[in-house]
């Protein structure tokens, strides 16, 4: 896709509009990105971010009774909203006949969303039931969060995005009140839409509804320039609810603007260890026995190109029972000393020219297929265009790692990995003899899950 085949306008009031019209099919995909993530929550009042975006989901008021979603569901779509580091998200995917209606609902929930005591109590109720589901309760929950708590310094880098109970309970109308006012102008969103409309009706429609909403000066999202980890992090989790220990391991990936081709490198290294059938940590000579799951992305949330802030290569491997009397896990090392030595061997030799075009083409059409969802295409291009300005790269990005990512590029991207810090996570069973609550409250202190 070239530049001149997305349309791009701004309205007076700041609003930002992303039009990519696909005349094929017969859907659409809309997408509403909020400049605000858990990054940008103020000191003392972790979740807030998360919790709005419930709160947002509730719909404008105007909505017909019952809100948002099950009018979504009458005219035959889906909707859902996430919250990322840097940004909030609401989408959803519609029969075509339905933009008006989908482009009315954004519009007032951008107005005047319902924030009310009663939506408050029932959306606090609801994140601490997710808590409790994601994390508390389900077996290796901490993962991924413990990662960056243990390699940022920065507390913006290092939060979660359900945030502390504390800080949850502690939230009222006015601190809501303000944080829409803050972050919820239309000069800090992009509306993206997708799939089979005409531009020209998709941008009268976009004025008609949006354009009379006021403008306001948008708060800058903070600066948390993270400096290198000077050693190498170790941590044990004692998790209550894990059958088998399992081991997790977090490095710090290249700037995805100032070290682009670096980056890119990084994905293609993150595929060759551990995504595919022949990946080198699950069948290579190097590859560690006893490993029952094994997980290896780039991304917090394993998607690249998520966030403009420091973000990780994380790798997530249960294995085989070996717990020593004190308590250690005796067998996560053999997952590191293998990464080890795959890393090493890929620094000092170029990887196999037909595995690195067999990984490359299989990471392209994955990433090709997700492009064939309007919702996913919304969204995917809403990210890029607000995180670096470049919309487009969600579209070239196939291209890119498949014919540009070269086997003496991955060679460095793993010498790099070598010699840098990282953060290793060894999560230890406990038997149901020794099952306690402060040892609940051990694992729940780690690190949450957020959708």
């Amino acid at each position: 896709m070239t530049r001149n085949q997305l349309r791009r306008l701004v309205l007076d009031n700041g609003l930002r509009v992303l039009l990519a019209p696909n005349p094929t099919g017969a859907s659409i995909g809309v997408a509403v990105h909020y400049g605000v993530g858990f990054r940008t929550e103020p000191g003392g009042h972790t979740g807030l971010a998360h919790l709005f975006e419930h709160l947002m989901v509730q719909g404008g008021h105007a909505a017909p009774s019952g809100g948002y979603l099950p009018q979504v569901q009458r005219a035959g779509g889906l909707a859902d909203a996430k919250t990322r580091q840097d940004l909030t998200v609401y989408y959803a995917a519609a029969p075509a006949s339905a933009l008006e209606m989908l482009l009315g609902l954004e519009a007032d929930r951008m107005r005047s969303p319902r924030i009310s005591p009663r939506n408050l109590r029932t959306q606090t109720a609801v994140i601490d039931e997710e808590i409790r589901l994601m994390m508390r309760n389900r077996p290796y929950g901490a993962f991924p969060w413990v990662l960056p708590r243990a390699l940022h310094s920065r507390a913006e880098n290092a939060r979660d995005g359900y945030g502390e109970s504390v800080d949850l309970a502690a939230l009222d109308i006015p601190l809501c009140e303000r944080f829409f006012h803050d972050h919820y102008s239309p000069g800090n969103a992009l509306v993206t839409l997708t799939g089979a409309f005409d531009p020209d009706e998709a941008q009268r429609l976009v004025r008609r509804y949006f354009a009379p909403l006021p403008g306001r000066p948008v708060v800058a999202a903070p600066d948390a320039p993270e400096p290198e980890p000077r050693a190498e992090a170790r941590l044990s989790v004692t998790d209550p609810h894990a059958g088998l220990p399992a081991v997790a391991v977090g490095y710090r990936m290249p700037d995805p603007v100032t070290e682009r081709a670096d980056y890119l490198a990084h994905l293609v290294l993150a595929a060759l260890l551990g995504q595919g059938r022949h990946a080198l940590l699950r069948r290579g000579p190097a590859a560690p026995a006893g490993v029952t799951s094994l997980s290896v992305g780039c991304g917090l949330f394993g998607l690249p190109l998520d966030t403009a802030g420091p973000d990780l290569l994380t790798l997530f491997a249960v294995h085989g029972s070996g717990v020593g009397d004190d308590g250690a896990d005796a067998d996560g090392g053999r997952v590191t000393d293998a990464l080890d030595t795959v890393l090493t061997t890929l620094a000092e030799n170029e990887v196999d020219p037909g595995l690195l075009r067999a990984t490359t083409a299989r990471w392209a059409s994955g990433a090709l297929r997700e492009l064939g969802d309007p919702s996913t295409r919304a969204q995917l291009l809403g990210s890029r265009e607000m995180l670096f300005g470049e919309a487009e790269l969600t579209e070239r990005l196939p291209e890119l790692v498949r014919d540009q990512v070269t086997g003496e590029q991955v060679s460095r991207a793993a010498a790099r990995l070598r010699a840098s810090h990282r953060a290793v996570v060894r999560f230890v069973p406990r038997t149901a003899a020794t099952v306690t609550a402060g040892a609940t409250a051990t694992a729940a202190a780690q690190g949450k899950a957020v959708a």
